[in-house]
């Protein structure tokens, strides 16, 4: 129980560890305690949450706080980073939105076009890290050109936020915000997405964004394949997408579905 609450002491709340892993409250204090060991299953959902081996769970506490601090060698407690506590938010609720997806939005990079890039988050040690993939044919439709953006996924009163680094090109940031979907849509998440565009001169850009829910595809590539510059009116931008990046009102119609 001493290496669990040594691993809980990081974190914002012991309700918000049984959220995230999805235990019940009363018996995740038992294992806290002592009184009660954990099933397999459990012992690994804790182990994947925390981001240790099973085995650390059970053995002795210094050779996690060892291995903590070799894993973690700047580390900082919870109330010294404020996004320490930021990300992932709810994850029991986040982990619902894991997977791929069509990002659709605008740009002065291409005016009277729609882009269109590949967004993946997947969970790793309690965390949701994103993937933003921008892929571009070159004149020779022979080759793409590839750009990629790393970083995290939070939610927090049923809003999912998303910041995301290119470290190439001088380095930039960009931020996405994005409603959770209504009933009738559970597909598409609509909002907002800041960026630098790349001309004039990296200015900062905002433009309403469309995330669409890729619940099939055969691989990575054959999404990325999908990646580029589409004119506004092509038949290959649902309706919806359309609408939303023209007069960004989310009136969605059975007939978009």
């Amino acid at each position: 129980p001493e290496n669990l609450r040594y691993l809980c002491a990081d974190k914002p709340s012991v309700a918000k560890v049984c959220r995230d892993i999805g235990i019940n409250h009363q018996q995740f204090s038992k294992y806290l305690s002592g009184r009660s060991v954990p099933s397999p299953n459990n012992l690994r959902r804790i182990a994947t949450y925390f981001g240790v081996e099973e085995e650390m769970l059970r053995g002795p506490l210094e050779a996690l706080k060892s291995h903590r601090a070799a894993q973690y060698p700047a580390r900082r407690r919870v109330d010294d980073d404020p996004f320490a506590a930021a990300f992932p938010g709810d994850l029991a609720h986040l982990r619902r939105y894991l997977g791929a997806y069509q990002v659709f939005f605008l740009s002065p990079v291409a005016p009277g076009q729609i882009i269109v890039n590949a967004m993946f988050l997947d969970e790793r040690s309690g965390l949701v890290y994103s993937r933003l993939i921008e892929t571009i044919p070159k004149s020779s439709d022979l080759t793409r050109r590839y750009t990629r953006c790393d970083g995290k996924a939070a939610l927090h009163a049923d809003r999912l936020f998303v910041v995301d680094f290119e470290s190439m090109n001088q380095g930039a940031f960009s931020m996405t915000s994005l409603v959770l979907p209504h009933r009738q849509n559970k597909d598409y998440l609509f909002g907002k997405m800041s960026f630098l565009a790349s001309v004039p001169r990296r200015s900062p850009f905002a433009s309403n964004v469309v995330w669409k829910r890729m619940k099939t595809y055969h691989s990575p590539r054959d999404l990325l394949r999908t990646c580029g510059f589409y004119p506004a009116d092509s038949r290959l931008i649902p309706p919806v997408v359309r609408r939303f990046l023209e007069t960004g009102q989310d009136d969605a119609r059975a007939e978009d579905f």
